[in-house]
């Protein structure tokens, strides 16, 4: 199996009008839409279509997100989103997710997720081990990630530097 040189791209979206605010850039809400949407991508990628989903009654909750606000991202900005692997299990996978305003060519922002696989088919939706399919296409991503540096804040939690 071939390692990747980076992370794997995953979606390219625009600044819209409607998602600026009051101090002229980025809500900070819609840099959480435009991950979320990324993730949307990840969970197709992985092979967890809406025909699947509909199908197996299987999906991806998000279990926790940590972003980080880097820069700031204008009206009209193109946005690249990126995503490496970080850990995964049997039912869970840790990804960090780059969004690059490609205009000007910086890091805007980074959101490392914690995501689980969950069956609904039951009473209530549950904790689930990854469908096969999914499962080996997440495993194979974790291994070709794995030779990728960690990114920087990964792992990072919130705290005031003294």
């Amino acid at each position: 199996m071939s390692a990747l040189r980076k992370p794997m791209h995953l979606l390219d979206e625009t600044a819209r009008p409607e998602w600026i605010d009051y101090n002229g850039h980025l809500y900070d809400g819609y840099y959480g839409v435009v991950f979320a949407r990324a993730i949307d991508a990840f969970i197709e990628r992985i092979g967890l279509t809406a025909a699947v989903r509909e199908a197996t009654r299987h999906t991806v909750y998000t279990l926790e997100t940590h972003t980080r606000f880097l820069r700031e991202v204008r009206l009209g900005a193109p946005l690249a989103v990126a995503c490496q692997v970080l850990e995964a299990d049997g039912k869970r996978v840790r990804v960090f997710l780059t969004m690059r305003d490609t205009g000007r060519d910086i890091l805007a922002a980074t959101s490392e997720q914690l995501l689980m696989s969950i069956d609904q088919g039951g009473e209530m939706p549950k904790a689930a081990p990854w469908l096969p399919e999914s499962g080996a296409v997440v495993a194979a991503l974790a291994a070709k990630h794995a030779h990728l540096p960690a990114p920087e804040g990964a792992g990072r939690s919130i705290a005031i530097r003294r």
